[in-house]
């Protein structure tokens, strides 16, 4: 196994805990200045053995170009490249500028087992540069928010990238569940299990997923408060992935 991955949207590093505790090394991705200088305390260990590089930008299709990122003033999770997805809510934000940084230049570190993408609004950046690559890079395994604003393009563009089974999975219910292998207690911030430590029975074809989620989106309409919680994310990989002897299918 590939012991890489990346954390598009490092955030306050819960995820990139998790990902080192499992015995990967992680390149993480984060254009919030505050949140990386906390970052680089936290695992100022890690970053000095090499374990993990953490990289202040902003990821998008080019590198090395300066964007503007918007700051929520009380949600740092709702920050983001688009002043949109954060002054819905009456919220002024805090603007600074950072560079850019694309997907060909991380795979200079080498091309990971598993890319985590939360990235507030751009994870469709991501999923369009991934497909411009597929030949040279194909992680195993890949993750996404998904948004009413982008969710169809998102299917779409793993789709024709070749992945071709999924995982829907509700990050509000990873708080407080525990990763067993390793006594893990996952955060309200986290993104929970990825890759092979997923559920094996929970993976599913393009078709039969698509349906799960429009149902979802269904419910979240008739009650969001009550019946449809949370948000999702989507997991992606290969048939022959799932299928290969380590996951004893």
């Amino acid at each position: 196994m590939n012991k890489l991955i990346f954390d598009l949207g490092f955030h306050n590093g819960d995820d990139t805990d998790y990902y080192l505790k499992k015995g990967f090394s992680v390149v993480a991705v984060e254009a919030n200045p505050t949140l990386i200088d906390a970052g680089k305390i936290r695992f100022e260990n890690e970053i000095e053995n090499g374990r993990l590089i953490l990289y202040h930008r902003a990821f998008s299709l080019t590198s090395n170009y300066e964007t503007t990122f918007h700051i929520h003033p009380t949600n740092s999770d709702w920050s983001s490249c688009d002043a949109n997805r954060v002054n819905w809510d009456g919220s002024i934000p805090i603007e600074t500028t950072v560079k850019t940084i694309c997907l060909i230049d991380l795979y200079r570190h080498g091309c990971p087992y598993y890319i985590k993408t939360d990235i507030e609004g751009k994870d469709i950046v991501m999923v369009q540069d991934l497909l411009q690559h597929i030949d040279c890079m194909r992680p195993s395994f890949v993750s996404f928010e998904l948004s009413k604003r982008d969710y169809y393009e998102v299917f779409s563009y793993l789709h024709v990238a070749g992945y071709n089974r999924f995982q829907l999975v509700n990050q509000r219910n990873n708080d407080g569940r525990i990763d067993n292998s390793i006594g893990h207690t996952f955060s309200k911030y986290s993104s929970g299990m990825f890759g092979e430590w997923l559920p094996k029975d929970r993976w599913m074809a393009t078709d039969q997923t698509w349906t799960h989620y429009m149902k979802y989106k269904e419910l979240k309409v008739i009650d969001n408060q009550e019946l449809a919680l949370g948000w999702v994310d989507l997991h992606a990989t290969f048939k022959e992935v799932i299928e290969n002897e380590m996951f004893n299918l």
